[in-house]
């Protein structure tokens, strides 16, 4: 043990002893361990535990199969009367449960800051299915869940802590919801489903029992040794005795496994960070071990005196073993706090979509096996000095330390070394280069109008019913134009970049095409920045005419009216037996965002459309950029004579950040790998070179004495750092020409084999790479002759 302990302080010694290699060796290390262990740990929950429950692989999602007009066979909502059978039958299901959201009407509640709840429905099983019980009070009972019962609810933990202050005693009181009081029966755990704010009962309606294919998610789970082909086989079987009995139609039952549900859309992005990963931490490990090798070439004069001095193998390679583990040690303790401190932002950041109740924290099994793999690395390269002097012998050892011949650098390890770290950077850089040209690419689309010129408000009146509607919001968009800093405003039921659209089909005599309907008010089309082709935009007056004046975009008008002016001329939708008229086209626009086709599309005036009149999104045009603001914006809304409910308040272009978010974050995610690949590479080229420079201090002493020049002694350093970074980029090359495939979905207009970009990465990382080994070559020019000799 006292050897040991001497061990531990001449390793601690020898690390502060020598700052620069300590510097580099736990950096390297702790960037590698640190991320791969923070990613790896996202890994973990998104495919590994997504469904924190007991028993999770017994969860299944249930549909059945129904054939379409056309014959295509879809999936779809099993019937209330189907799981009803399955219960009664009892040997596949231990639960079965149903759930929804509840999409009737908005659910209001009252309070100083009225806001809008989207419910979740559920069924009895629902919670126990999951083996959830509630942290608070209970969950629903059988009366509560039948039709008629009694108005309850249980609230999200999140919700309950935010809107409620935590109140330990609100099991039984009653909340406002719409017109109508609630119960709070319980408060759900925080690990499950944090967002949700509130749960209401599932109330099957007797006219729908029948009926397949809604939006109803049933799922349930399996009995102990059911097998899914089992379960199907089965629940097939019963739901055609059940068809039979009534006269129906018997449909094949489908289940998936909720965790193939959980983790379908993540594979090739999960694939993608794990290969990246993969190639940093060997990164890292190959820079640890090149930096090892080069100092051992320094230290084997030392450990030659250390062995003439009585010092046996073993004590040399326990005293290189333990400076070995401090070391791993040290950049392990870095590296695990660097995980710990970029976890939250890697998690928002991340281009996946992560389970609601699978926290990520770190996995200590992926730090575990970073720590491993860079100890092993520190251990295999770090005990080479050692092996070395007992395998030459100790007078050859000792005669050739006087004299500090060879370099590092020069033998065919330390260069090869040097290789591979350059070829994984290029594979990483390659990967990032690409991804950040398709951004680019994305981001130059036209969308045909002016995100970063409006404000989106989503406001509504507390009231419910068209007629609340039609009166709220000409009012407000009166209030807001007296605004001094309003240029113009208008609304729709549908703003850009936010999704969606009522589609229908639209005839000019016999002939229909398919469109896409909006409905708007005010001056809409000015406050958004749409171009205008032809014609007039419609005013607030023209809402009164018996046939409605619409606007059509290029796409609608070459569909309606493929000869001729489309201006003036009428077609009708479907199911309407209302004419409108062209009164203006404007140039196409992508409402889906830069990633989504043009669509023929038709606005037509509020109130004048295929339904009722619903909500609107609210399009402000302020003069200037903060002439106007959110607050400015709510207050108006708020005294627009209704009480209102502001629910949120975007600019145009946060609107446009969502709809690029996905290939935002894989981009700014592999811009991160690559920069870190090219930076663990670059000092990797800078410590060696700078460790053979140390080592052939002598030689560079000698050849000045002789008559070299600065410039030809950091060319002679130089030329051996060239090759391997040319063999390094070469073979980089090679493989990126493989390994980018597995980005070539992610990439917009971008070929994954994009010549320009492996020239620029190439010419980029060479440019670095020699400017790396130029730094401590020009420094060993500058080295005083005199002092070069005397060095040993």
């Amino acid at each position: 043990m006292e050897s040991l302990r001497q061990d531990i302080r001449i390793g601690i010694r020898l690390l502060l002893k020598q700052p620069g290699f300590s510097l580099l060796a736990v950096t390297t290390l702790a960037l590698g361990i640190g991320l791969s262990t923070a990613l790896f740990s996202v890994l973990d929950a998104a495919f590994i535990r997504p469904l924190p429950y007991p028993n999770p692989e017994q969860l299944v999602e249930i549909h059945v199969e129904q054939k379409s007009r056309g014959g295509r066979v879809g999936r779809g909502a099993p019937s209330i009367e189907d799981v009803e059978d399955w219960q009664a039958h009892g040997q596949v299901f231990s639960h079965l449960a149903i759930w929804d959201y509840d999409f009737t009407e908005p659910l209001i509640l009252d309070g100083a800051q009225p806001m809008r709840l989207l419910a979740q429905l559920a069924s009895k099983d629902y919670f126990a299915m999951y083996g959830v019980t509630p942290f608070l009070g209970r969950t629903f009972t059988d009366d509560e869940l039948a039709v008629g019962g009694p108005n309850v609810v249980i609230l999200g933990h999140d919700f309950w802590r935010t809107r409620f202050s935590a109140d330990p005693n609100i099991v039984g009181t009653l909340v406002r919801l719409s017109d109508e009081p609630a119960t709070v029966v319980g408060v759900m755990p925080a690990a499950f489903y944090a967002e949700n704010k509130i749960w209401r009962p599932f109330r099957v309606d007797p006219k729908w029992r029948a009926s397949r294919g809604s939006g109803t998610q049933i799922e349930g789970r399996l009995r102990e040794g059911v097998t899914l082909a089992e379960a199907e086989t089965a629940l097939t079987a019963v739901t055609a005795r059940a068809a039979e009995a009534r006269g129906g139609r018997p449909a094949p039952v489908r289940l998936t496994s909720l965790y193939e549900s959980a983790t379908r859309s993540n594979v090739r992005t999960a694939r993608i960070i794990g290969y990246a990963v993969a190639l940093i931490l060997l990164l890292a490990c190959v820079n640890v071990a090149g930096l090892l090798l080069a100092r051992g070439a320094v230290r084997r004069p030392e450990l030659a005196v250390r062995a003439s001095l009585g010092a046996g193998r073993w004590r040399l390679v326990r005293q290189l073993l333990t400076e070995s583990v401090v070391l791993a040690l040290a950049g392990g303790a870095v590296g695990g706090a660097l995980a710990w401190l970029s976890l939250e932002t890697l998690v928002a950041n991340l281009p996946m979509f992560l389970p609601d109740n699978a926290p990520v924290t770190i996995n200590i099994k992926a730090l575990s096996f970073a720590m491993a793999a860079s100890l092993a690395t520190g251990i295999l390269f770090g005990l080479v000095p050692a092996l070395r002097v007992s395998r030459i012998g100790l007078l050859d050892a000792l005669s050739r330390a006087g004299r500090g011949r060879g370099s590092a650098l020069s033998r065919r390890g330390g260069q090869t070394l040097i290789a591979v770290e350059i070829a994984l950077a290029v594979v990483l850089l390659m990967g990032a280069a690409l991804m950040v040209r398709s951004f680019g690419r994305i981001m130059a689309v036209d969308v045909g109008f002016e995100p970063d010129a409006f404000v989106g408000m989503e406001v509504a009146p507390a009231a419910a019913g068209s007629q609340a509607v039609q009166q709220f919001y000409p009012v407000l968009l009166d209030r807001l134009r007296t605004h001094p800093g309003v240029a113009s405003v208008g609304a729709v039921d549908h703003p850009p970049l936010a999704g969606g659209s009522t589609q229908t089909s639209a005839r000019v005599g016999p002939e229909s095409t398919g469109v896409h309907i909006r409905e708007f008010l005010g001056e809409y089309f000015d406050a958004v920045g749409f171009t205008l082709k032809q014609g007039r935009f419609p005013v607030d007056a023209d809402r009164l005419r018996s046939t409605p004046l619409v606007v059509i975009n290029e796409a609608a008008a070459r569909a309606l009216f493929p000869a001729g002016s489309p201006l003036g001329r009428q077609f009708g939708l479907a199911s309407r037996p209302t004419a409108y008229e062209v009164a203006a086209v404007i140039a196409d626009a992508r409402h889906g965002g830069p990633l989504r086709e043009v669509d023929p599309e038709v606005f037509l005036p509020f109130g004048r459309g295929l339904r009722e009149p619903g909500e609107l999104t609210v399009v402000v045009r302020p003069h200037a950029r903060g002439s106007i603001t959110g607050d400015d914006l709510r207050r108006v809304a708020q005294s627009a004579g209704q009480r209102a409910v502001v629910d949120r308040i975007r600019p145009g272009t946060d609107l446009l950040g969502a709809r690029v978010i996905t290939p935002r974050r894989r981009t700014v995610l592999l811009g991160l790998l690559g920069g870190l690949g090219f930076l663990l590479a670059l000092v990797g080229v800078f410590g060696m070179t700078a460790y053979a420079v140390s080592r052939r201090t002598q030689e560079i002493g000698v050849r000045m004495t002789f008559g070299a020049t600065p410039r030809s002694v950091v060319g002679v350093m130089l030329r051996d750092s060239a090759w391997p970074v040319a063999a390094g980029i070469v073979f980089g090359l090679i493989g990126s020409w493989w390994a980018t495939r597995v980005i070539e979905s992610f990439l917009f207009e971008t070929p994954p084999r994009d010549v320009m970009t492996f020239a620029a990465v190439a010419v980029v990382l060479a440019a670095a790479a020699c400017v790396a080994a130029w730094i401590p070559a020009r420094r060993a020019a500058r080295v005083d002759p005199i002092v070069a000799l005397r060095a040993e």
